[in-house]
């Protein structure tokens, strides 16, 4: 800092020179003042355009994110709605699954009691079919035995209309008493 003039001194050339040295230091103080300031403007005119430029960038990110927000809400209702349907076509489709398995199931009983029926006319018809064949072998054998009976008796006749011819051939009864026995044989 430099001194001031003393009071009471004379204006004499030694203050005219610390008065323009104090001139000069304080135009020196403005001037740097002035290019602080100067500085400061241009500092401050730097941050105002950063501030604005990150203002419009935060409400461009902000947008985004209402964007971002707004299409994320549209995407869950859609998810939504689509989840529901396919929830709807699940139990529409498990009711039809379900209703079929029921008839089918229904199907099977009613099959397996007619199956179970025709067993047992299968078995009815096999045992009427059985009682049959054994009527008729029985019918057949007796028949056969019959058949026999009378071949025996046949055979057991034709001896003795032989023993008879030959008793009279023997006699000499002649052919008059064979045409009888004959008669007789036929009769009998």
């Amino acid at each position: 800092m430099s001194k001031a003039p003393k009071k009471g001194t004379s204006g004499g050339p030694a203050d005219k020179k610390a008065m323009e040295a104090v001139e000069g230091e304080r135009q020196a103080k403005i001037d740097e003042n002035r290019a602080r300031c100067l500085a400061l403007e241009r500092f401050l005119v730097i941050r105002a355009e950063q501030s604005q430029r990150a203002y419009l960038e935060q409400e461009g990110l902000r947008r985004k994110i209402i964007d971002l927000e707004h299409k994320f809400s549209e995407e869950e209702a859609q998810t939504d709605i689509t989840h529901g349907e396919m929830y709807r076509q699940y139990k529409a489709m498990q009711g039809e699954l379900i209703h079929r398995i029921e008839l089918l199931q229904t199907t099977i009983n009613t099959l397996r009691e007619e199956l179970e029926q025709s067993r047992q006319e299968l078995e009815k018809t096999k045992a009427e079919k059985d009682a049959i064949i054994a009527e008729k072998n029985k019918k057949i054998n007796e028949q056969k035995q019959k058949m026999e009976d009378m071949a025996i008796e046949f055979g057991e006749m034709l001896k003795e209309t032989l023993e008879q011819m030959s008793k009279r051939i023997d006699t000499g009864s002649g052919k008059s008493d064979v045409k009888g026995l004959l008669g007789n044989a036929k009769k009998g």
